[in-house]
Order: structure tokens, then C-alpha cells, then sequence
């Protein structure tokens, strides 16, 4: 064997090992306590429910030669099957393997491939320093591939996101395919990374790209190669075609992306800084992981690859490319803008840290190769950051000495020492040193895990309640033949429930459930359903449960709702007790409008935007919203009824009220008292609240709130003397533990707050997220929150409100009753009379309707350019979010189809991409031939 060959061989052995013993440590407590590696709230809502459906899929276009369709009803309220899963299994090549094995061991494959994905990304990393270096000492090669495996960024998406790994894997052989392009002029490798960058994940080759782009400047910047435009035009070439081969889920992606209803709350969520406490944790963030990362800054690299950035940074003018790098990459993760830019100039998401850990383990290993170089002064400047880093994460802790991050401290100053060893001492070892930085890295990992395996404050659910969720998806009832319906399914998680508003759990149903969370959702629904203030949804889950409405629910077909015990039940749905479904009661509702129907009534788009959202969705029950439509054709809106409030019980009522609230210790409620009116009777209530403004408590505001909060619950314990002497009475040791309890928490005003309300034992509530939430970000000014139907309206009814953040409220409030009687039935059955028949197919809705004079055929079909029509006239967008069809007097045959968007060009791009790199490889052939 080539002396080469077998020192690859020797490396990939010993990190292979190495690998194994370290995967046990952190992964077999969940072996044996039959937990699986699914994240209870986007692993069971998103991943693992497409990956299900995926297996189906892929089964069928490799055994079957049959597609998915590119319309999915399932979807929400329908939505693009590719646009959807590109982002979680279709561009994932890790999912492929579950066509070849069983529906009972995709758990097991699921929780296989984490680990694999973690191997291979250290496999290729060691191939990246291995390609630099070919002479050095195995030891320097592991530890430069185990700091780059485990970070803060895996010990977080190994357990959340699993294919956040796969970008660990490509970027190290992505720069290789670069280094061969610029330094040997040989493209192919270059193509097909970049076909497997883009064909991945669209979100994840952003930056990579982007990552790549700094490469390629750094290669020029060190050989002064700027003009080769020969070698430029050849690797923009390479990267065109890998563009072109991935074309079929790229361009649907970037498509979906352009048309979503992703927030539009501007550039890094209107933060020009982030709040004080995240540049407190800053520091301890380079050697520590938080539990909940802030601003999506996982931090977290082992002691020894802090310790390679200060040898960098004392050797300027050595490595000045990466000092450079190092220098921009600080200061980027202090501006929000920076980090908004880098996630697509969305929110201010510091994920592409994980971009850092290839350039720093590289480091690492020049640090090992050059470790006689360490003078007395770096020894010193690992011992400053250090402690620097440890302050941090003491006043993260809040001054705590007992702190969790103890044990991360010790190891940072224990790998110091071991390091001094490892080069001054004669003889020693580096064993020690690769097991304390092992050690290391299992802890980043292991760390903020600890719980896991605890059944009441695990994040992960057990193997068999995930198989249980997935089995009782079966039991869900099938549609009648050849009808069409949509459902509501409520919370299936129950008490396992995590951040995450909604599951995807019921595509693997028959069911077509209303409620969707997924990354991309179509944003012409949602700024349709937006104006009506859904209090729940934003805009990963643009329906959420519709707040329960039961107008709402009709008019969008839903007509069975499969509900948990303490969800509101809307008047029109009735309960079929016989029909308990995985512990959820049916409920039927026979005013569900049908998926096409007629509507006379049109109203003008400008007027429909001046009223209220209850009014709003009245106007939905009986109109259509167009831009040419009249200004008032609804004869249902005009029955909604608003109520009379007070805040006084010694002032008259009126129809709004206004509210000013400032936190303040107190024992009566702050709210409006609802005047009796039998005008309510037979409505259902909706609490409207405008103009919404809230102002936080400065970190001295709250800490006076809170004390004065305990000197007044003290006081009424005083008062009551039935009540034993509180003897444990001490403001200033109360003030001292708050500062000590809150000192982490210095400007986190951005966060967000809960307002809630209750009328006739219904609560409901609204969340406004704070800045600081990357994801749902949303800010509101208006909110709607459907109390329930009216009772006992003849009597005054007090309607509390509870505030979850100190500091000053301020806003309009009014009540409007919506009939959801006898009047909201005869509505709905006159439309559901008159409304034609249809035949769904495969990415096609038909029918044939005669009309005495033009009119609108209106739909709840979600608009998208990608739908088509048989006749001339063009579609129209109807309540700002669904498809409407102008029909002519007389016979209309109307067939709407769909086609992914960008789709069919992509096919074409991708087949000139196969040809030109086919071309190529024949080419390659016939030289080597020649050869």
C-alpha cells in the first residue's frame, strides 16, 4: 500500500474510532431509555411528518414512475407540494435512503441518520486539512475534525433541525472543489458541489455561497491573481451549470420565497443594536452554548479553537486573510443588520456562525503544526480571554455560584494547562490533550441536553409516542368518494407541546386540516386572512386555528372540527359524542361552504379595508372582495352589532372605550363592563382591540413594579389577620436577589408580551412576539380575540384583561357581536344550494355552471400565478388571497390547472445543464484517451 494511501487510511481508521466512542457517551442514554432524537416541537410538526410522506412519495417515483402532484390539498388550504418540501426532504439526499426500508423503521432511520450526518461532516473536514497538509501527526488532524463537528451550532441543530448539518458536511468540500478550480483548473469537482449546494437547500446555499464568494477573495488576495479573467469566467462558468442541474428546486424555491408571507416587519426586525444582555453573553458565548440561543448565536467552540484565534490574531501579518476574517466576523455578530443580510435580509439570525467553524478548526490545526511557536505572552492572552469569557458566563448566570457552566470553565483553564504541558514538557503525551478537548466537545454537546432523558422536562419525545402519533393518524375518517371537505385538527401533542404553534401530523391523514406550519406559506393568503386579525396565526402558519370563528371556519370549507376539551366550539358545529377520535371530539358543521360557489355580491376593495375585522369577515359570508367592486353590498355585515362598554361603573357606556393601563400592584382586574343587550343575543363576541401601543419598563421601572408588587402583597397579608406573620420579610434582600435574579436579562424590553381576556369561563389571548423572535416576528397593532358566544346578554358582564410584561399599555377596545344564529344559516345554505358541482383531479378543478348574466364564480382556492385557465378570461384575486372566475352570460366550462411555478423552465435548464456536463465528461474521456 502507497505510504499515502495508508496514512488516509491510518486518519480515517483513528477518527472513525474516535468518532464511535464519543457518539456513545452522548447518544446511548437514549438508546436505553427508548428516547428518540425528534424535537417535540419542529421535529414532530415539520420534519418527521414530511420525511413520512416523503417516503411514500419516493417509493412511488422509483418503484411506480409516478410524481407527487404540484397541488397539495393537504397543505393547509392547499399549497405547492415542491415549494413546500424542497426546504426539509426533496433537496435532502440523506431522506433518499428511507425508500429502501419499511414504515416501521423510519424512526430508527431517522435517529441513524443524525448520527451519520455528524460523522461525515467531521469525514469531511478531515479531507479539507488533509488536502493542505499531508504530513503532520494524526492527533493534529483529529482534533482539528472533532472541534469542527462539535460546536454550539450542532449540540443545537442535531437535536432541532437535523439537516441544519448537511451544510457542515458541503462547505469543507465545496472550498476544496474551489481550491482544485483556481489552483489546478480543474472544474467538474466545482459543478457538481455546486449543483449539490443549491440542489440541498436554497436557504443554506445563500450562505454558502456567500461563504465561498470570501474564499475565492481570500485566494486572490494572498496570490494576486485579480486579472486570471480566464480562470474567473471558468468557475462562474462551473457554477452555472451546477445552477442549471439544480434548477427544478431551486427556481420553485426562490419562487416560493418571493410570493411567501414571511414577515415584513423590515430589516433585522427594526434593530439598529441588539439589547445589553446579548453583548454580556457575548464573550461567554465563545467557549459556552446557551440553551436557547440568542439571536440564533450558538457560540459554543471548545476551549482549544478559542485559543487558535488569539495565535491568529498575535501573528497579524501571518495569517492577516483570516485575521481579517476574524476582525469583520466580530463585529459582525454585534450588528443586527449584518446578521439580517446574512439570513437573506430577513430577521437577525446569526446562523451563519457555523460558516466560522472550517476557517478556525484550519486554524487550529496551523496552531498545533507551528505549537513550539507559543510564547509566554499567548499563554497569557488565552489566560485574559478566559477570564473575560468566564465573567460573561457568571453574569449570564446571574451571579450565581453555582453556576451550570462550571464544569465548561474548568475544562477551558484545564485545556490551557494541558496545552503548556503538551509543548513544554519533554515526552508528554498528546493523548491527554486530545482526551480533555474530547471531553470538551462532549460537553458543548451533552450539556444543555442533561434533561433529555428526564420524561417530565425532556425536549425530545419518546420512540414510542412518536410512533403512536403516527399510527393514530390513521384513525382519522377518510372523505366520502368524490367529495371534497376541509377540517380543523386540534393540538395533538397535548402537555409535549413546544414552540411550535402547530404539527403537520395530518398529511399523513386523509384529512385536509386548515392549519399548516410550514417555512413558506403562501403570501397572497396571508395578507388576505391577515386583515382579519387572526390573533394565533403569523406567518409560518398563516390560519392557525382561525381563532375558533365560526363564520371564518364556514366560509373556508371546514366542516368537521376534531377538538380537544378547552377549545371553543363555534355555534354552527355540533358535537358527535359517539365520535371520540384519538381522544378528540367531532364536530360537524352543515354551513361549511363548498370549495366553488356563487356570489351576487361584490364589495370594493378600499371600503373592505376601513373596516373592522369582524365586519370584514362578515362581508366574507354573503360577498366577494374585489378591486372594482361596489361599496356596500352585504346585507350580513350590516347585522353585526357592537356593543356598549364602560370602564366606569359610574360613566355611561359607549361604544369604545379606551384603555390605559400601567402595571401597578393591585387587587381588582383591569377591563371593560359589556352593557346588557338583547341585540348580542345569537352572536358570537369579538373583543377588538386597535391602536395597540405598549411601552416596557426600563430595568429600574421593573425592579421598583416588582418590589412594590411584595411590599403590597405583604400589606394585605398584614391586613388579614387570620393570616400567620410573614417573619421572612425583607425588601432589601427581596431587591438584592432581583438584581442578582434579573442582571442577564438588562434590555430585554424587545421581548414580547401576552395580553388575555376572559368572558363566560372562554379565555383567549394574544401574543404580540418580541424582536428577539426570528421566526414569528410580526408586529400588530390590531388584534381580534373571539370570546365565545354571547350569554346571559341581559345582564352586565365584566370582561377582565391580564398583562404578562410589566410597563405601560395603551389602546381602543370595543366589542362586536357577529350572528352566527339562524341569520348566518340562512346565508350559508342559499350559497351552498346554489353552488355548482365540480370534479377534482390531479392538479385540476373543473366544472360546467350556466349563468343568466356575468358574475363571479368565487373560490377558497389560494391564488397563485401558477394556476391557469381553460378560457379567456383571466383570473382575479378575491379577498386579497383567493382565486376568483369571472364567468360570461350563458354556458361557462371552466377548468383551472396548476403547474409549479418555474417548473417547466427549470426542466429545460436542468436537461442543457445534463448535455453541457455530459459534453464535458466525453470530453474528459477522449483526453484521457488521447492521453
Amino acid at each position: 500500500m502507497p505510504r499515502q494511501l495508508k496514512q488516509s487510511y491510518k486518519l480515517v481508521m483513528t477518527y472513525t474510532i474516535l468518532f464511535f466512542i464519543l457518539a456513545i457517551f452522548i447518544f446511548a442514554p437514549y438508546y436505553f431509555t427508548n428516547t428518540s432524537l425528534i424535537w417535540q416541537s419542529d421535529g414532530i410538526a415539520q420534519h418527521y411528518p414530511a420525511l413520512i410522506q416523503w417516503q411514500s412519495d419516493l417509493k412511488n417515483i422509483i418503484f411506480h414512475h409516478t410524481f407527487p402532484t404540484n397541488w397539495s390539498w393537504k397543505l393547509g388550504l392547499g399549497a405547492d407540494y415542491y415549494q413546500t418540501f424542497s426546504y426539509y426532504t426533496l433537496g435532502d439526499i440523506f431522506t433518499y435512503g428511507i425508500a429502501f426500508i419499511s414504515k416501521a423503521h423510519l424512526l430508527t432511520y431517522y435517529n441513524t441518520m443524525i448520527v451519520v450526518r455528524l460523522y461525515l461532516a467531521g469525514l469531511s473536514c478531515l479531507i479539507f486539512i488533509y488536502h493542505w497538509f499531508k504530513k503532520a501527526l494524526n492527533w493534529q488532524y483529529q482534533l482539528a475534525s472533532f472541534t469542527y463537528i462539535f460546536s454550539g451550532y450542532t449540540a443545537f441543530a442535531t437535536f432541532e433541525h437535523p439537516f441544519f448539518i448537511n451544510p457542515l458536511i458541503i462547505f469543507p468540500l465545496l472550498i476544496l472543489a474551489m481550491h482544485y478550480a483556481l489552483a489546478h483548473h480543474k472544474y467538474l469537482p466545482l459543478i457538481f458541489m455546486s449543483f449539490w449546494t443549491i440542489w440541498n437547500n436554497f436557504y443554506f446555499a445563500f450562505m454558502l455561497i456567500i461563504g465561498l464568494f470570501i474564499f475565492w477573495l481570500g485566494h486572490h488576495f494572498q496570490n494576486k491573481t485579480w486579472l486570471n479573467w480566464h480562470s474567473h469566467l471558468k468557475i462562474l462558468g462551473a457554477g452555472a451549470i451546477g445552477t442549471l442541474l439544480a434548477a427544478p428546486l431551486f427556481l420553485p424555491s426562490i419562487d416560493a420565497v418571493l410570493n411567501s408571507a414571511r414577515s415584513n416587519s423590515g430589516l433585522a426586525n427594526g434593530l439598529h443594536i441588539y439589547p445589553l444582555y446579548y453583548y454580556l453573553a457575548l464573550p461567554g458565548n465563545l467557549i459556552a452554548n446557551l440553551n436557547t440561543p440568542s439571536f440564533w448565536l450558538t457560540g459554543g467552540f471548545s476551549a482549544i479553537s478559542v485559543m487558535a484565534i488569539i495565535f491568529s490574531l498575535r501573528r497579524w501579518h501571518t495569517y492577516q486573510s483570516f485575521n481579517i476574517l476574524w476582525i469583520i466576523s466580530l463585529i459582525g455578530c454585534c450588528i443586527p443588520v449584518f446578521a439580517a443580510i446574512l439570513n437573506g435580509g430577513s430577521s437577525p439570525s446569526n446562523r451563519w456562525v457555523f460558516m466560522l467553524s472550517l476557517p478556525i478548526s484550519f486554524m487550529l490545526f496551523l496552531m498545533l503544526n507551528h505549537l513550539a511557536e507559543l510564547t509566554n505572552q499567548d499563554y497569557i492572552w488565552f489566560l485574559i480571554v478566559g477570564i473575560i469569557s468566564t465573567a460573561s458566563l457568571f453574569i449570564t448566570s446571574n451571579l450565581s455560584l453555582n453556576s451550570r457552566y462550571g464544569m465548561v470553565i474548568a475544562i477551558y483553564f484545564v485545556t490551557l494547562l494541558i496545552l503548556w504541558f503538551t509543548q513544554a514538557v519533554p515526552n508528554f503525551k498528546p493523548i491527554w490533550l486530545i482526551a480533555i478537548v474530547l471531553l470538551n466537545v462532549f460537553f458543548i454537546t451533552a450539556r444543555n441536553h442533561t434533561n433529555n432523558t428526564d420524561p417530565s422536562k425532556t425536549d425530545l419525545l419518546p420512540n414510542n409516542i412518536v410512533k403512536q402519533l403516527t399510527k393514530q393518524q390513521r384513525e382519522y375518517p377518510k372523505n366520502k368518494q368524490g367529495i371534497f371537505t376541509r377540517s380543523y385538527v386540534d393540538n395533538q401533542l397535548n402537555n409535549a407541546t413546544g414552540i411550535a404553534p402547530a404539527t403537520n401530523l395530518t398529511i399523513n391523514s386523509s384529512l385536509n386540516n386548515v392549519e399548516s406550519y410550514w417555512s413558506l406559506q403562501n403570501g397572497a393568503v396571508g395578507k388576505g386572512l391577515s386583515a382579519l386579525n387572526i390573533n394565533n396565526a403569523n406567518p409560518n402558519d398563516i390560519t392557525g386555528n382561525l381563532d375558533s370563528r365560526n363564520v371564518l371556519s364556514n366560509v373556508l370549507g371546514v366542516s368537521d372540527r376534531f377538538e380537544n376539551p378547552d377549545t371553543i366550539t363555534p355555534n354552527s358545529y355540533i358535537a358527535d359524542n359517539n365520535q371520540i377520535i384519538n381522544g378528540q371530539t367531532l364536530t360537524h358543521s352543515n354551513d361549511a361552504y363548498p370549495l366553488l360557489y356563487l356570489i351576487k355580491n361584490t364589495v370594493n376593495q378600499k371600503f373592505y379595508n376601513k373596516l373592522s375585522a369582524t365586519e370584514k369577515e362578515a362581508i366574507l359570508a354573503d360577498s366577494v372582495v374585489t378591486s372594482t367592486g361596489k361599496k356596500h353590498s352585504s346585507q350580513f355585515a350590516k347585522s353585526v352589532v357592537t356593543g356598549d362598554l364602560r370602564t366606569d361603573l359610574t360613566k355611561s357606556p359607549t361604544q369604545i372605550q379606551h384603555v390605559s393601563y400601567t402595571t401597578h400592584p393591585e387587587l381588582l382586574s383591569e377591563g371593560v363592563y359589556l352593557s346588557p343587550s338583547k341585540a348580542l343575543k345569537g352572536t358570537e363576541l369579538h373583543l377588538e382591540i386597535s391602536n395597540l401601543k405598549f411601552k416596557p419598563f426600563t430595568f429600574k421601572q421593573r425592579q421598583k413594579a416588582d418590589l412594590a408588587d411584595y411590599q403590597y402583597n405583604q400589606k394585605q397579608m398584614e391586613r388579614n389577620p387570620q393570616r400567620p406573620t410573614n417573619r421572612q420579610y425583607n425588601p432589601q434582600a427581596y431587591s438584592w436577589n432581583w438584581y442578582k435574579k434579573h442582571i442577564s436579562s438588562i434590555g430585554n424590553g424587545i421581548g414580547g408580551y401576552t395580553i388575555t381576556s376572559t368572558y363566560n369561563d372562554v379565555t383567549n389571548s394574544f401574543t404580540q412576539t418580541g424582536q428577539t423572535n426570528l421566526s414569528f416576528y410580526n408586529p400588530q397593532r390590531n388584534i381580534t380575540l373571539n370570546l365565545g358566544q354571547a350569554v346571559k346578554t341581559n345582564q352586565e358582564t365584566f370582561i377582565p384583561f391580564t398583562f404578562s410584561k410589566a410597563g405601560h399599555y395603551s389602546f381602543d377596545v370595543q366589542i362586536k357581536g357577529i350572528p352566527t344564529d339562524k341569520r348566518f344559516d340562512k346565508v350559508a345554505q342559499k350559497i351552498i344550494k346554489q353552488a355548482p358541482k365540480y370534479k377534482l383531479t390531479d392538479n385540476q378543478v373543473s366544472t360546467r355552471i350556466k349563468v343568466k348574466k356575468p358574475q363571479i364564480l368565487a373560490t377558497t382556492i389560494p391564488y397563485s400565478h401558477g394556476w391557469t385557465i381553460n378560457s379567456n378570461n383571466k383570473l382575479i384575486k378575491l379577498n386579497s388571497g383567493f382565486i376568483g372566475i369571472p364567468l360570461k352570460a350563458g354556458q361557462n366550462r371552466v377548468t383551472l390547472t396548476y403547474h409549479t411555478p418555474g417548473m417547466r423552465v427549470a426542466k429545460y435548464l436542468c436537461l442543457t445543464g445534463f448535455i453541457i456536463l455530459l459534453l464535458i465528461l466525453i470530453r474528459h474521456v477522449l483526453l484521457f484517451i488521447k492521453k
